[in-house]
């Protein structure tokens, strides 16, 4: 019956000392839950901001193409050389290679967001500290 008492007993303590640490620690996981779905709200606005840039940029690369091939397209109706065949080609190779120059320059200015860390899980052997 002593020893039904004295667990009893431990377990009340530890019960209690369980109790006075966990509503810290929920206060400080909440905080930190709230801190975290901020950091992950701005990393997705940072995200489509970026995602928004690059697909511009991209576009801009294809529309430049897209002219290139329509100005050599033109130019081919007027060509009577291999001269002015060889100028034509040559254009549009120098506007496709300005185009590529420009959209790679613009994209690794582009600065891709960080995204937010991980929160540490405490492990489950780890005693709380006093």
């Amino acid at each position: 019956m002593l020893n039904s008492k004295k667990i009893l007993a431990g377990a009340l303590v530890a019960a209690s000392l369980f109790g006075g640490v966990s509503s810290a620690t929920a206060a400080d996981t909440k905080d930190a839950a709230v801190a975290r779905a901020q950091a992950q709200a701005t990393f997705r606005a940072q995200m489509d901001t970026y995602v928004t840039a690059h697909r511009a940029i991209i576009d801009a690369r294809r529309a430049a193409g897209a002219k290139a091939l329509a100005d050599f397209q033109a130019a081919l109706a007027n060509v009577t050389t291999d001269a002015q065949l060889q100028a034509a080609k040559d254009a549009r190779k120098s506007a496709n290679a300005a185009a590529d120059a420009t959209a790679k320059a613009a994209i690794a200015a582009l600065a891709k967001p960080v995204k937010p860390a991980k929160p540490v899980k405490a492990s489950p052997t780890a005693a709380p500290k006093a």
